[in-house]
């Protein structure tokens, strides 16, 4: 239990078309976020949040948020709103379980006076126009009709009507006025239904999804300032059953950045989003991200301790590089994280002992990297001069960290395969068919003729390319699929880590990333800023990728946001 008063900014509200967040702002100042969708609610826990609220959430276009997400937050003392929209629905489903709801739509819910999800469903704009609603809510519609009926203005048969004609249009095609005319239609007083359509234009509108919104709002707004009482955690009744999907929805989160640019977000948030802009080197970086993530969880799992030797050289180490780049970590990167990066780095390394000494594993290792150079279609020297000086010569820092990066992948990736004996095991034909394909997609090859043509200009024969596939499946399953393997890895890493600063960290791109944020926030001009933009689009993905393809691929929401921010730089 928090002993400290609660503050604002330990507020996270997931918010979208119910209410502008400059109003929203006006009565609680908290942090706010896009709508909720799958996986949010696991990567706030990152920014320690002592409250959530959850207003509005997307269903149709992406996965809504996981019921299992919220009790994860509640299990770990963190108090959850809801109301208004997808907060009202999840709030009225885990009640029991400690989540709070408010308002009258939640209190529907609970009653089961509302059954359907599409009761608050709306069609919204996108958010570059704050998510305009677009359609009306049934929820508003029944509000609206009720008032209608208290002010005498129809009588409960036209109402029933109106709602019965707006029930049946489709969520992101009702709107009230349609409902009304379908009405008529179908056999209500034309006259009546005029006046009620004058009555709803002259304010006699009822938006009780914001009415909600304003309430939780005003409640949590009284919450701030005080050190107990409502402001309190609540203990659970509960504990968590964490399946393989929730699992593997917290290891997928935990490589990846938050997936909206905020101001407020800390340094760290803001680097690991902007490393989605690096492009296929991005994707390495979260390969590696979650190859630290299982290696370090298969060397707690074996109990394995670093031994004082292991801490002090971890540095020195071939997961790191040179000790040079110590002090560059040292000055760039907050120093209380560095502590609990060595000592995953010196478990790693214990763990790297038992199996390096192998000569096969040596040969593996230069095998996979290989993989990696044809994987981002490059031929990089791993024994060039190593330089992290940004200052001096970008180019020549960008490509020692690109080395670096592949350098410790291959090396993590040869220790998961090494220490997992099920990563032998054959892959169904379903799956390396889907990486293919997905391989085939990232570098613009469109089609099965231009195949052989990508072969040879690889030198690459075709039982080759096949063991490469198997390979890269089996990675997908140690970073994206740990269900691919087993289970019980989430025991030993917590949503509150994010693995993909640790990737930059060690790769070296760390400091690179956090001069190019801090400069660009200052709104400040840097003599290498034309190389930083050239570096990126040679590791851009090919023209003829579908940008929609290639937004997913870079952990973005929406196409339109990865378009605006690639615009600006």
């Amino acid at each position: 239990m928090h002993s400290n008063s609660l503050e604002p900014s330990q507020i996270i509200v997931f918010l979208g078309p119910t209410l502008a967040v400059t109003q929203a702002s006006q009565i609680l100042p908290a942090r706010y976020l896009a709508p909720v969708r799958c996986g949010d609610i696991l990567a706030c826990l990152r920014l320690q949040p002592r409250v959530i609220a959850i207003i509005d959430g997307f269903f149709d276009r992406s996965a809504s948020v996981w019921h299992k997400e919220i009790l994860w937050a509640l299990e770990a003392g963190v108090r959850v709103f809801g109301a208004s929209s997808m907060g009202a629905l999840r709030a009225a489903e885990l009640e029991a379980f400690g989540m709070e709801g408010f308002g009258a739509i939640f209190a529907a819910y609970r009653e089961k006076r509302y059954i359907g999800d599409d009761e608050v469903a709306i069609l919204h704009s996108n958010p570059q126009f704050q998510y305009q609603p677009l359609t009306d809510a049934l929820v508003n519609i029944r509000a609206t009709v009720q008032l209608a009926v208290d002010k005498n203005i129809i009588d409960p048969a036209i109402a029933n009507l109106i709602i019965s004609c707006a029930k049946r249009q489709f969520f992101s095609q009702r709107h009230l006025s349609q409902a009304v005319a379908d009405a008529e239609v179908q056999g209500g007083d034309r006259q009546i239904l005029a006046q009620f359509l004058e009555f709803v234009q002259n304010g006699g509108y009822v938006d009780q999804k914001q009415s909600d919104a304003i309430e939780l709002l005003k409640h949590l707004a009284a919450m701030v300032g005080e050190s107990g009482g409502t402001a309190a955690n609540k203990q659970v009744n509960f504990q968590l059953n964490k399946s393989i999907f929730i699992e593997e929805l917290q290891a997928r989160v935990a490589i990846r950045p938050l997936r909206t640019a905020y101001s407020w977000l800390p340094l760290t948030e803001k680097l690991c989003q902007e490393a989605r802009f690096l492009g296929r080197v991005y994707i390495q970086l979260r390969n590696l991200a979650g190859l630290i993530r299982w290696c370090d969880a298969v060397a707690q799992h074996q109990n394995l301790q670093p031994s004082v030797a292991d801490l002090t050289n971890v540095y020195s180490s071939q997961i790191l590089g040179s000790s040079s780049d110590v002090n560059q970590l040292e000055l760039d990167v907050d120093a209380s994280t560095i502590p609990v990066l060595v000592e995953r780095l010196g478990r790693i390394q214990a763990l790297l002992k038992l199996h390096s000494a192998d000569d096969t594993f040596a040969k593996k290792v230069e095998q996979l990297h290989q993989f990696i150079l044809m994987i981002v279609g490059k031929n990089i020297s791993s024994d060039q001069e190593e330089t992290t000086n940004a200052d001096t010569d970008i180019v020549t820092a960008l490509a020692s960290c690109e080395r670096r990066l592949y350098r410790q992948v291959a090396i993590l990736w040869a220790l998961a395969e090494q220490t997992n004996s099920q990563s032998e095991a054959s892959l169904r034909i379903s799956i390396t068919q889907k990486i293919t394909q997905h391989f085939f997609q990232e570098r613009g090859v469109t089609n099965e003729a231009e195949f052989p043509a990508w072969l040879s200009s690889n030198s690459l024969t075709q039982g080759e390319f096949s063991q490469m596939m198997e390979a890269i499946a089996r990675l997908e399953g140690f970073v994206n699929v740990p269900r691919w393997w087993g289970r019980g890895m989430s025991n030993y890493f917590s949503v509150s880590q994010c693995f993909l600063a640790d990737a930059l960290r060690l790769s070296g791109f760390y400091p690179i990333l956090s001069k190019r944020v801090q400069l660009s926030e200052q709104t400040q001009s840097y003599s290498w800023e034309a190389d930083l933009r050239n570096w990126r689009q040679v590791n851009a993905f090919p023209q003829v990728c579908n940008i929609t393809q290639v937004a997913f691929w870079l952990d973005f929401s929406e196409p339109e946001e990865f378009v605006k921010e690639l615009s600006i730089r």
